[in-house]
């Protein structure tokens, strides 16, 4: 297996959104930290559209 090259970082969460995040991870039989990783992919791809969109309505 490859290693991974991440970079590492301490998040700390409310209990009610790491436990949220647990369940999602458990049903998508990930662990929670690929899950978090894959949400925050999902984030930032979505923020990205939504700038890109707001760039082109401001021409």
């Amino acid at each position: 297996m490859p290693e991974y090259k991440g970079k590492r970082s301490t998040v700390t969460f409310p209990v009610e959104l790491y436990e949220e995040i647990a369940s999602m991870a458990k049903h998508e039989t990930r662990t929670v930290s690929q899950m978090v990783v894959v949400l925050c992919q999902e984030a930032i791809a979505k923020r990205r559209a939504f700038q890109e969109e707001k760039d082109k309505e401001d021409k």
